[in-house]
């Protein structure tokens, strides 16, 4: 299910997976809290190569790094159980984009886990990438379109990673 149709950078992305017993904790009856994090990894390198996010950085000469995950649990998911994993933007500033992926069980809709990632856009200007990226379809425009406003949630985890870096430079 990897890298099919192009989307919009501001659209919702849904990647497709399944729980499979290499998957699965040492008792065998939900998948590992280490799993949730790989597949992220699969789920983000779908979303930056469908909205051409990847292929702007790289053609500015820019490169993109994980700079911070947070993942919050909140019903396992079993062995067998089909879930997607919806990811989207939800804010960027001059060098980061951030975003939300929620593992969802597509027979209840229920929202299995959420995360939050920071990726570092290295050697260009994360809002110029995303202002062009945005723009260059023709349907938006610069003037049109409204960058969305940061959500209190990632605020706040936000200046949770200002303080524990703060806190790491300072000896704490």
């Amino acid at each position: 299910m990897l890298i099919n149709n192009v989307i919009t950078a501001v659209s919702c992305n849904c990647y497709v997976r399944i729980c499979l017993t290499t998957d699965v904790d040492l008792l065998l009856l939900h998948m590992n809290n280490a799993r949730y994090v790989r597949e992220l990894d699969f789920a983000r390198f779908d979303f930056f190569k469908r909205t051409g996010l990847l292929n702007k950085i790289k053609s500015k000469g820019g490169g993109v790094v994980q700079g911070g995950n947070s993942i919050r649990y909140r019903k396992f998911i079993r062995p067998f159980t089909i879930y997607q994993i919806k990811s989207k933007i939800l804010y960027w500033d001059d060098q980061n984009i951030y975003m939300e992926h929620r593992f969802v069980t597509p027979n209840d809709d229920f929202v299995r886990a959420i995360a939050f990632g920071k990726h570092r856009i290295m050697n260009c200007n994360a809002n110029d990438v995303m202002i062009e990226l945005i723009t260059e379809n023709g349907k938006l425009t610069e003037e049109t379109y409204l960058k969305p406003s940061l959500p209190l949630e990632l605020a706040k985890w936000i200046e949770s990673n200002e303080i524990s870096s703060s806190n790491l430079r300072n000896g704490l």
